[in-house]
């Protein structure tokens, strides 16, 4: 082969393009506007190198990326490249330069393949659904036996993917976009979007807590009225354990986690475990030590009352979630020489001057959880979310100013214990069912209530079993959903309520409420709640 094959001029250096007219270097076969070519075609480059000539010195025509680099750059030569005029390039072929565009585009799919993102799998197991099993992988929770708090599984342990073990079914849950909410802050989160399910599609939630009876106080009528022949303590109740009982699903296995007050208010709203301070209602205003706060679990651990900021609670979740919550404290602003209104506690590491109630004042601190936790005391939103009982009416007055989530607790004189709040007073179920007279049918006429509504009213503790933990003080819920005069027996508890609203309002369980062995309500309670996909 002629050594000087690729050297040879083909015209004068700046002369026109047979086509087009544009200038073109001597040595220049192809037009780089039009593409017309110039001159016979000369030995495809591929062939060149495969020729004797490959190891020849004399420059060849760029194939591959070198020449599509040339060509991008050929017609915006920047200064200072005069040394290297691309417009002197051969390129080869048609076909060569389609070849290797096509051989590029080969490469990066393999690269692409290889390198890149891992598609979830969507293959689920039986009975569960493809949401779950394709979501991306998540940090475990131990408390939940390897499930972690989105129901899925780390990756790292398993192949396989389940939901978390709730006990509910139906509707999926996830946390509403971030907006305006009463009440919260600090350590909440509310931001993770667990993929478990409600057993029903609950908008709203009143949580009403007595004081003191026990379940066969409250309920031991109607249960006498069933059986005669059963011997039952005939109950002094006549509203709640009777006539409200006849309009919802009794919960007649639900327990207390504390033979004390405070650790069920606590547990309802956090999920935290008694300790030896709120065993005993917390006489003194001190902080948990050490306090440390469980990564996984939330658990708090050490003893003491006023949890550490980063301890989360269901408000604080709430909050982040965008929903509104509020405590409705009865006589919370009954103390004149505070002038408090709301959001009323002891000082930091003082005696509780409101362990008791006082005349005019039934307020009770160990009644109201919210003071207990310093990510809602130290914010704000405690002085308009832990408010009096009077506020309830107006806030049920319209739909848009009803809270998610509302948490309701008399004074001593209303909460069924038997003392009463003075002298003279009655106290007893008797005055707790004069006191719900007037609470429960303003729940129930809302349009809140209607619209996805439910109220659950228990106990904080039995005081007919002073040193009985987990004693039966059963949960009425009141809804929509609920079957009218109907009975569960699993057995449930304040964690388990806890979990069941924080299922239904998009949020992750916290405290003992994450364990897996904590159940929520299911589709027996809600047995009237539409199925999934219906309309």
């Amino acid at each position: 082969m002629d050594p000087d094959y690729f050297s040879h001029p083909l015209a004068e250096h700046g002369g026109p393009c047979p086509q087009c007219k544009a200038a073109m270097s001597g040595d220049q076969r192809y037009c780089l506007d039009c593409g017309a070519r110039r001159g016979e075609a000369r030995l495809d480059p591929v062939e060149a190198a495969r020729s004797p000539l490959a190891s020849d010195p004399a420059p060849v025509a760029l194939t591959g990326a070198a020449a599509l680099g040339a060509t991008a750059q050929a017609g915006s030569q920047p200064a200072g490249w005069e040394g290297f005029p691309l417009g002197d390039l051969d390129f080869g072929s048609p076909r060569v330069v389609g070849g290797a565009v096509l051989g590029l585009l080969a490469v990066g799919v393999v690269l692409g393949v290889i390198g890149g993102p891992k598609a979830a799998s969507t293959s689920a197991a039986p009975g569960q659904s493809a949401q779950v099993a394709s979501a991306a992988p998540q940090a475990t929770d131990p408390a939940l036996g390897g499930d972690t708090l989105d129901g899925t599984v780390d990756s790292s342990t398993s192949t396989d993917a389940v939901a978390v073990d709730t006990g509910v079914s139906s509707f999926e849950t996830s946390a509403p976009e971030s907006g305006s909410g009463g009440g919260g802050g600090g350590g909440g989160g509310g931001s993770t979007t667990p993929t478990v399910t409600s057993a029903a599609p609950i908008k709203h939630a009143w949580v009403i807590t007595l004081s003191g009876p026990s379940y066969e106080e409250i309920y031991g009528q109607a249960a006498a009225a069933r059986a005669p022949r059963v011997k039952a303590k005939i109950a002094a109740s006549s509203y709640l354990g009777t006539e409200l009982r006849a309009k919802g699903t009794l919960l007649s296995n639900y327990k207390s986690i504390s033979a004390a007050g405070l650790p069920n208010s606590l547990a309802l709203i956090s999920g935290q475990a008694p300790n030896s301070a709120t065993s005993t209602n917390c006489p003194k205003f001190v902080d948990i030590k050490p306090g440390k706060v469980d990564s996984k679990t939330g658990l708090v651990s050490g003893d003491g009352c006023r949890y550490p900021p980063t301890t989360k609670t269901l408000p604080d979740q709430m909050t982040g979630a965008g929903l509104v919550w509020k405590g409705y404290l009865e006589a919370i602003g009954n103390d004149p020489a505070s002038g408090v209104t709301s959001c009323r506690h002891p000082d930091p590491d003082a005696d509780d001057p409101f362990a008791a109630p006082r005349p005019g004042d039934g307020y009770m601190t160990w009644r109201n959880p919210f003071v207990y936790f310093r990510s809602i005391i130290e914010s704000p939103d405690c002085g308009s979310g832990v408010i009096g009982l009077d506020r309830l009416a107006p806030d049920l007055a319209k739909i848009e100013d009803t809270p998610a989530y509302s948490f309701i607790a008399p004074d001593a004189c209303h909460d069924g214990s038997a003392a009463g709040c003075g002298a003279g007073a009655v106290g007893g179920l008797a005055a707790a069912d004069e006191w719900l007279k007037k609470i429960v049918p303003s729940i129930i006429e809302s349009e809140a209530y209607a619209d996805g509504g439910v109220i659950v009213i228990t106990s904080d503790h039995a005081a007919s079993k002073p040193t009985e933990a987990q004693a039966n003080v059963g949960a009425l819920v009141l809804s929509p959903y609920a079957a009218a005069g109907s009975t569960v027996t699993k057995a449930y508890d304040h964690y388990s309520l806890l979990k069941t609203l924080e299922i239904a309002f998009g949020v992750e369980p916290i405290g003992k409420a994450s364990s897996s062995s904590v159940k929520a309500f299911d589709k027996k309670v809600f047995a009237n709640a539409p199925v999934a996909g219906s309309d």
